[in-house]
């Protein structure tokens, strides 16, 4: 009963006002734990021709109870001789329980029904008469309860508090136990402020991102330790794309397009949370139950701010005895991170696509600087987009092939990747790495935190890319997201074209997740559409099928056009 620790943690100790009640959850597996030790040693001996041993249990829910199941195996006999003149019984033990909560808060089991049958039905009943008047006490001093220590070392000052928790009566679920407790909270948390329509302040943008951070932290590590505790790909497939979306869903948040009502953190835990549920799947049992009773409070309470120092807790409690803040939130490269989800680490590249020489002291004025006084970075002039044009073209053309070389493709897709990466570059940038801001040059960003010609959304890919080689480096920046395109490419875009049957599908379906995240794959073919997802769609459409067909990029205007256009007068 740990999950009340996290309880603990949410609830202050003024202003109680409104009754709710939360549905703490236990799993079967931790409890069946639990009474596997309880009953671990043979539960009944008289001298070595009389005793029952007892195998690893089963516990399982049947028509709201508990049904408990244990191979045994047992001998009921008499020396004679030296030897045991006895009886060898092979069979299983059932029994059936009610689980209770007293009013200290432990989990007590009731036995409701007993008995013992071998392999084909039958009863021993003697063996067990002898075998029960050791086991029955052993199931009735059973209890699963509060670890006070434990909530004290969360939060010193929660005792008045914890006195006024009442436990309702337990509930038997399929694979879980609903441990109801009833508690008083704030009557403003029973209902979360709406949403405001209104943009947010540049201070307000500030505030928020700090205020999701550790959220964003919490959930890094747990995909993180989850992911390195086994070798299992499809499990840590399903943990990328939680992560991946759920930074989306974030960068979302921070960029106006969603609104959350109430606390952004708390929305983005609960959505996150009902996901991860489902990949664990029975891993790390305190863990999830523990998080469950979070949930709860949340969906109980949505009113109040999802807790920091729940989220540290919670964290904590997945891997005891760790050290450092699981909750650390920065900007640098996690090779580990990157290493548990094959997201390759960039080392040197091609040179920063330069200006041509200046020709006259006019160009000297006229050609901009770094904003910290490093080499200068190229924002080309009207004049110079030809010349701009070649050389990240040629960059462009030189990265897609390299990544093609590291991962095959077969065709149609190795051809559509390569023109897909300045398609994508296009559409994301108009093959721009940098822009003038405040009279000074800086990176190419956007409003939602992507940078530069590939648009690499900082929040969204924190921890596996170098940040500011991606606001500064248009070699890194595009290799960097021809790994990104490539992924979603072959992962997603064409196991999701073979379905459909339509090779073509796997252009638009890349880059929609490219723009949306893993769960967007087939945005393009909902019905009816959504306006603005419409647009970008029908926008990459028309350049990809543009340069596909060997037009020309024109920088001037972002879009493509034919050889034929381009002689024109």
């Amino acid at each position: 009963m740990r999950l009340l620790g996290l309880l603990a943690l949410l609830l202050p100790l003024h202003a109680l006002a409104a009754r709710v009640e939360i549905p703490l959850r236990l799993s079967l597996d931790t409890l069946r734990a639990a009474l596997g030790a309880q009953l671990a040693a043979t539960p009944y001996r008289d001298g070595p021709c009389r005793y029952l041993k007892l195998g690893e249990p089963k516990l399982e829910s049947i028509d709201g109870r508990l049904r408990l199941s244990a191979p045994g195996r047992g001998v009921l006999g008499v020396p004679s001789a030296g030897q045991c003149q006895a009886a060898v019984w092979r069979g299983t033990l059932h029994v059936t329980l009610v689980p209770q909560l007293d009013a200290a808060g432990q989990l007590r089991l009731r036995i409701v029904d007993s008995r013992m049958v071998d392999a084909r039905g039958g009863a021993a009943p003697l063996l067990w008469e002898l075998g029960k008047r050791h086991i029955h006490p052993r199931l009735e001093r059973f209890s699963y309860g509060v670890d006070t220590s434990l909530l004290r070392s969360f939060a010193p000052a929660m005792d008045p508090l914890l006195k006024q928790i009442q436990f309702l009566p337990p509930r038997v679920a399929s694979g879980h136990i609903d441990l109801p407790v009833a508690l008083d909270v704030p009557d403003a948390w029973l209902t979360a402020p709406p949403a405001s329509s209104a943009p947010l302040t540049e201070a307000e943008m500030d505030a928020l991102e700090k205020a999701l951070e550790p959220w964003d932290a919490f959930l890094v590590y747990v995909v993180r330790h989850v992911a390195l505790a086994g070798d299992d790909e499809e499990l840590r497939k399903r943990l990328f794309d939680l992560l991946i979306d759920s930074r989306h869903r974030l960068v979302d948040v921070l960029s106006g397009d969603a609104r959350a009502e109430g606390d952004p953190a708390r929305a983005l835990f609960l959505d996150t949370w009902s996901e991860l549920r489902e990949i664990l799947a029975g891993r790390y049992a305190l863990f999830a139950d523990a998080a469950d009773a979070l949930a709860a409070f949340e969906a109980a309470a949505p009113g109040a701010p999802l807790s920091t120092g729940a989220l540290r807790q919670l964290a904590r409690g997945l891997a005891p005895g760790a050290g450092g803040d699981p909750l650390a939130h920065d900007w640098n490269v996690d090779p580990e991170l990157g290493r548990v989800f094959q997201v390759e680490e960039i080392g040197e590249v091609d040179a920063e696509p330069a200006p041509p020489p200046a020709t006259s002291w006019l160009d000297f004025l006229v050609r901009p600087a770094r904003a910290d006084g490093a080499p200068e970075r190229w924002i080309p002039t009207r004049e110079q987009l030809a010349a701009y044009e070649t050389r990240v073209g040629n960059l462009l053309r030189k990265t897609s092939a390299g990544e093609l070389e590291r991962t095959a493709l077969p065709q149609p897709y190795g051809r559509m990747y390569r023109d897909l990466v300045p398609t994508t570059a296009l559409i994301e940038s108009c093959w721009r790495q940098y822009a003038m801001r405040g009279g000074k040059v800086s990176y190419l960003r956007s409003h939602s935190g992507s940078a530069g010609i590939m648009q690499i959304n900082q929040r969204v890919w924190r921890g596996f890319y170098d940040i500011e080689r991606v606001r500064w480096d248009t070699a890194y920046n595009i290799r960097a997201g021809a790994q990104i395109l490539l992924r979603y490419l072959k992962d997603y875009a064409i196991p999701y074209a073979e379905k459909t049957g339509k090779p073509e599908d796997a252009a638009r379906a890349a880059y929609a997740v490219y723009n949306a995240g893993p769960r967007a794959v087939a945005r393009f073919a909902k019905s009816p559409p959504h306006p603005r997802e419409a647009r970008v769609d029908e926008k990459l459409w028309t350049l990809y099928r543009g340069i596909a067909s060997g037009e020309q990029v024109d920088l001037a205007n972002c879009s493509v056009r034919s050889a034929v256009a381009l002689k024109k007068p």
